[in-house]
Order: structure tokens, then sequence, then C-alpha cells
């Protein structure tokens, strides 16, 4: 036998005796073991802190595949048009660099509506939209605290609640997210219906404004027309005249018949005091008509031009007045009833509603949250974060260095 297979031998009998005498110390003491312990603490050094991003990841995966609640989405498509068709496209007018269009104007102010306090407050108060969101059948990321403030109701709120509009086809579109696919289509028939009840109050206010405005201006004219022609009477009433104008024609024409009378007996008692005497009884009778017509005529032009306030001219200057403002007041009506009807035909093109491009559907599958894709935006997202970490880690040592 040769040395070597004498040291084996030995060897193999020392192994023996070890491993009765401490069987711990033998495995401790073995190759097997040695290496096992250089390649854990090699893939411990390899691995190190990046175990938690690991361990993190595993985390998110196990919450995305097994304990996120599914959203579902039921969405409205819609545009907002005016009864007139006269607007400008938005297209047009973005390349003269001028204001948006009103139906651009209407969806934006919609838009923050609908993302406002006031319409999640309403649809809480319609459809209990908190209280499902707080529902303890969902995971407790996903829902609403139970003890959360309004604020926060609002905020998660605007989460699942997503409205776009394109300026290009000018059509809104709502998304309503919620854990329920039957809830989700309530939510969204509810928002419709909210949506066209805020629009149908803009173009109605407005309206009924201008319309309110037009009708008072109508029932003051009327109201000023009813006392102008009132003084009107009353003045014809008190003077016992109908139209004064007629009745100073009456009395120029009288008076022009008198003059006319008077210079033909002036005429006729020229040619007779020719040939009689002063006393006869033709020039005395003469004498006394024109005296009489001269009487009369005097008579009746007084009562056409004196200073008195009851002559003639003054009553015709005074009934002229309250005719000219009966007449101003006429016209004011007829002009305030012709814009009363250029108002409602304006109200009318200025009506507002909502035309629905795709209305609300049951969701058959969930679209939130997106699995697969969460979960790869978290590996990223906590590694990135790692890395971060370990670069700053490396400077502050280098520095104490």
């Amino acid at each position: 036998m040769s040395d070597s297979d004498n040291k084996k031998k030995t060897g193999s009998l020392r192994k023996m005796q070890k491993l009765k005498r401490d069987p711990k110390l033998f495995l401790v003491d073995s190759k097997a073991y040695i290496h096992a312990r250089k390649t854990i603490y090699m893939a411990r050094a390899k691995i190190g802190s990046f175990a938690v991003v690991l361990l993190a990841s595993l985390l998110v995966v196990v919450y995305f595949t097994l304990i996120a609640s599914p959203r579902y989405v039921s969405q409205v498509q819609f545009v907002i048009k005016q009864a007139s068709s006269s607007g400008v496209q938005i297209g047009s007018l973005m390349a003269l660099g001028g204001a948006s269009s009103s139906s651009t104007r209407d969806a934006l102010i919609l838009q923050e509506y609908i993302l406002s306090q006031e319409m999640a407050q309403e649809l809480d108060k319609t459809v209990g939209l908190k209280a499902h969101y707080q529902q303890k059948n969902w995971d407790s990321l996903s829902r609403l605290s139970a003890n959360s403030s309004r604020e926060d109701y609002v905020k998660y709120y605007q989460e699942h609640i997503n409205v776009r509009y394109d300026e290009i086809s000018e059509i809104l579109l709502i998304e309503a997210q919620s854990f329920d696919p039957q809830y989700s289509l309530l939510v969204a028939q509810t928002l419709l219906t909210i949506s066209k009840e805020f629009i149908n109050s803009l173009g109605d206010d407005m309206a009924q404004q201008h319309l309110d405005y037009a009708k008072n201006e109508v029932q003051r004219a009327y109201s000023d027309l009813k006392k102008q022609q009132i003084n009107l009477i009353n003045f014809q009433d008190k003077n016992s005249l109908y139209n004064p104008e007629m009745r100073s024609a009456a009395l120029f024409a009288a008076i022009s018949n008198i003059e006319a009378s008077l210079i033909e007996k002036k005429t006729t008692l020229k040619s007779l005091q020719a040939y009689l005497r002063e006393d006869a009884a033709e020039i005395k009778a003469l004498g006394y008509q024109i005296t009489a017509l001269e009487a009369q005529l005097k008579e009746e032009k007084s009562r056409l031009t004196s200073q008195d306030q009851e002559s003639l001219n003054k009553v015709n200057f005074d009934f002229k007045e309250l005719e000219l403002n009966a007449v101003f007041a006429k016209d004011l009506y007829k002009s305030a009833l012709a814009s009363l009807e250029m108002t409602r035909a304006e109200a009318f093109k200025n009506l507002k509603y909502l035309l629905v491009v795709v209305h609300p559907r049951l969701a058959e599958d969930q679209k939130y949250p997106e699995r697969l894709y969460s979960i790869f935006t978290w590996f990223v997202a906590i590694t990135l974060i790692y890395l971060v970490g370990q670069l700053v880690l490396s400077i502050i040592k280098e520095h104490q260095e």
C-alpha cells in the first residue's frame, strides 16, 4: 500500500471519529458548508439593500393583483350648441388669433362646473356618491376615508371624474369612475341630466333678463302713452273742444267772411253816397250793418289773439303740446313693442342645448386600476428612489472620509 493511500485512509478515519464526537463541528468544517456560506455571502453582498426594492415591488404586485378593488367607467360625450347657426368655428378663430367660440366658452364653463364642489355635493345629495366611495367593501387604499372632510371628498371626486374637451370637434367627454358598473352608469346619467339643466339655465337666465327688461320698457311706455292720452282728453273736455285747429280754421273762415262782407258793404255805401243824402234810409241801414260787422270782426279777432288765457291761440298752443306728447309717447310705445319682439327672437337664437354624441353605457370590464401598468410604474419609481438614495449615501460617505 502506498503512502498516499495510507494518508487517505487516515483522513477518512479522522473524519469518522470527528463525526461521532461532534456532528455539528463536522458539518461546519465540511467543504460543502463552507462553499454554501461563501455563496450566500457573495449573493448578499451583491444584492445588499436592493432586497428592499424587491420586497416593496413584491408588495406592490400582491396589492394590484389580489387586493386592489376594480373600478368601472361609464362615459358620456356631448357638444353644446345654440339655436342660431351663425357661430364661427373654433378652427377659423384660432387661425385668426381671435377669441374662442360661444360653444367653446360654454363647454369650458361646464367643465369647471362638473369638477366643482357644487357638482360633487349635488351628486352626493342625488345619488349618495360620497357614501358609495366610503363603503367598506372596497380596499382601504382605494376607498374614501370614513372620516374624510368635505375638501377630501371633493378632491377624491375630482380624481375619479375625468372631463376632457376637444377643441377641434368641440366634444366634451365625461368619465365617471366607481366600484360598481351599475353605479357608474347611474353617475354618468345623473351628470348628463345636471349638465343639461346647467346649460339651459345659462341661456334661460340671460334671455329672461333681457325679456324682463324689454317687457318693463313696454309697460313703462304704455303707461306714459295712457297718461298723455288722458291729459289730452281732459284738456278737450275742459275747453269743450275736440280739435282747436279745426276751431281756429273755422274762426279764420268766419273772420274772412266778415271782412269780405264788410268790404262789400263799404263799397255799396260809397256808391250810394254818390247820389243819396246822408240821412237816406239806405245809407243809414248800411251804416248800421257796417258798424255791426266791424264790432263782430273785432270780437272775433279778440277771441283769436287776445292776451287772455282763454284765447284760441293759447288753447291751440297747449293742445299742440299735449298732442305732441301723446304722439311721442305712442312712438316710444311702438319702439318698445318692436324691441320686445326683437329680444324674443334673439332669446330664441341664444338658447343653448346639449347634443349627446355618446350616451352612457353599462361597463362590462373594469378599466382601473391598470394593474400591469401600475406595477411597472411603481417598480420603476421604487428603483429610481433606491438609486437616488444610494447615490446620496455614497456622496455622504465620500465627504466623511
